[in-house]
């Protein structure tokens, strides 16, 4: 709880009297000034008046939720099980004052989640991903649910959002050699050399299941990004685990013969 209150006392500050002010303010703390004289200088502000004006913000920013929680924990529960029988025009009729009732809840069963799945069910694949766009802004970290994000995002030929929901699933669930090899292609595609190889090369240092498809990866990453020496190390150590993969020999008979031109 003190943690969560001193991430709102920063969101606060921030936003009445901006991010410069919360920078002096911490070089203020790193010189060893107690908190009370660094509100007096920067915010230039009695302490008891700036807990004042601070819950009455949280009072604001938190007054919907708290008059509705009821309300809405008795509606999810309801929408869970309308979920459940796949009764998606009810879901999607209920779904969207719920989910404004308490828009931060991001956790299991979150009203976005609910929705977009949804709407993927009525084919309405722009609906869809609004709610997953909402749902990842507002602090949403299943990596399923941003993976979903991520497929729709691409389907709908948006892949540098695409690409930009996958990264930050770098930073919640790094493990996912899927993602990571999803987020490789992407950035390859889009020219972000150096981000395919960073993420082809975690492919590989993940002992995939699919080894040669992984160093081949990396090869066409290091191949587009000037790298032969590289890459056609990566092709041999493709071709080491399966001496067949056709794609990985040509690659290395187009690295070779233009090494014998040059």
């Amino acid at each position: 709880m003190s943690y969560f209150q001193a991430g709102r006392i920063c969101d606060y500050i921030n936003q009445k009297f901006g991010w410069d002010t919360l920078l002096a303010m911490l070089h203020d703390f790193g010189e060893g000034a107690e908190t009370s004289a660094v509100v007096r200088k920067e915010l230039k502000l009695e302490p008891a008046e700036f807990d004042a004006r601070f819950l009455a913000f949280v009072e604001a920013d938190t007054k919907i939720a708290v008059d509705h929680f009821d309300e809405w924990k008795k509606g999810v529960k309801s929408l869970i099980e309308k979920a459940a029988a796949k009764d998606w025009d009810a879901v999607i009729k209920e779904g969207t004052a719920l989910r404004d009732f308490y828009p931060d809840y991001v956790e299991e069963h979150s009203v976005y989640e609910t929705l977009a799945s949804a709407y993927l069910a009525k084919g309405n694949k722009p609906a869809a991903i609004a709610e997953l766009i909402r749902y990842e802004k507002i602090g949403g970290r299943d990596p399923e649910s941003l993976k979903l994000l991520a497929k729709n995002l691409e389907e709908a030929g948006r892949s540098a959002e695409a690409a930009d929901a996958l990264n930050r699933l770098n930073f919640i669930y790094p493990m996912d050699a899927a993602a990571h090899r999803s987020l490789g292609g992407l950035w390859l595609a889009q020219g972000n050399l150096a981000g395919a190889i960073r993420e082809f090369g975690a492919v590989v240092a993940r002992n995939p299941q699919d080894p040669a498809q992984a160093h081949f990866d990396l090869a066409r990453a290091y191949h587009a990004n000037k790298q032969d020496e590289l890459a056609e190390d990566e092709l041999l150590a493709a071709l080491e685990t399966a001496p067949g993969f056709r794609p990985a020999q040509k690659l290395l008979l187009e690295l070779s013969s233009t090494q014998l031109k040059q």
